[in-house]
């Protein structure tokens, strides 16, 4: 229902793993949105009930970044030569932003012979540097920190392009 009416014939939607989508359409797309599961920081902060840090999903925390990963592969693998994929999460975790990136980029190039480019996104900085406050320290792609008066955050957010 979010969908501009003027595209709704150009998107697909499914309900297959995402972990798949590399495989069943591979190579055939320009632009690819990975939103992907994280452990929500700010949710987790004030949510008692299925919280990701509850000791008992420990191990279901442990395991983001490998599902993280996973699902990024399967971006670039379902985007064409020149084409783009933004990886996204909301956690402040670099486990979970830079370091997902850095794999996947690494296991594009050795595993796949695919070159990626990570773009420059430090253009987001000016035009929002007064609605939300930016982490300096990020290595790759954009963090987003919580702020109150924002009533935002985190957003962390990587722009890759398949050469």
């Amino acid at each position: 229902s979010y969908v501009p009416k003027e595209i709704r014939e150009t998107v697909s939607i499914t309900s297959c793993d995402g972990r798949d989508w590399g495989q069943l359409e591979g190579g055939t797309f320009q632009k690819v949105l990975v939103d992907v599961p994280c452990t929500t920081d700010r949710h987790s902060a004030m949510e008692e009930e299925n919280n990701i840090f509850h000791r008992r999903r420990t191990k279901e925390r442990q395991m983001l970044p490998m599902l993280q990963l996973q699902l990024l592969m399967a971006g670039i693998l379902a985007t064409k030569t020149g084409g783009e994929v933004v990886y996204s999460t909301c956690s402040l975790s670099p486990l979970q932003n830079e370091c997902v990136i850095e794999r996947a980029v690494e296991i594009a190039e050795t595993q796949f012979n695919i070159n990626i480019h990570v773009e420059d996104l430090s253009c987001f900085r000016m035009l929002f540097q007064d609605t939300f406050s930016f982490f300096s320290d990020c290595r790759l792609g954009e963090l987003v920190l919580p702020h109150l008066t924002a009533n935002f955050g985190p957003m962390y957010f990587c722009k890759l392009r398949r050469m």
